[in-house]
């Protein structure tokens, strides 16, 4: 993936690390981001939090891109449902401080697979 030299040295190769950790963390916020506005979408449609459907499909692409990027599909999947439950408790947060009263939907529990933020699946 990665057209860099390896790291020679422990610290040119915990440098490296930092750097990439630094990209993840804005990935991850520019993510968030996307997720806030899907939210309001998804309320202005009268969409709910979570779709189980497209949850299944993003788990399911998350592992296939990690298993041709010989990262073991497993952990991809267990970062992202974290990614996901994250965003769902996002959304029920985002949607309650918008209206007298959160519509109706499933627990707040943590939620495996869901995304986003307001109502919406990323």
């Amino acid at each position: 993936m990665s057209t860099s030299p390896s790291p020679t040295t422990v610290p040119e190769a915990r440098a490296r690390i930092d750097e990439i950790n630094e990209r993840v963390v804005e990935l991850l916020a520019e993510r968030q981001a996307i997720v806030d506005a899907l939210c309001e979408l998804k309320a202005d449609a009268d969409r709910t939090v979570r779709d189980p459907e497209r949850e299944a499909e993003l788990l399911a692409h998350v592992r296939a891109v990690a298993d041709e990027a010989g990262l073991p599909p497993t952990l991809a999947e267990t970062l992202f449902e974290e990614i996901l439950a994250h965003s769902v408790e996002r959304q029920r947060r985002q949607r309650a401080d918008g209206a007298a009263e959160p519509p109706a939907e499933e627990p707040a529990e943590k939620a495996t697979g869901a995304v986003s933020t307001c109502g919406a699946q990323a």
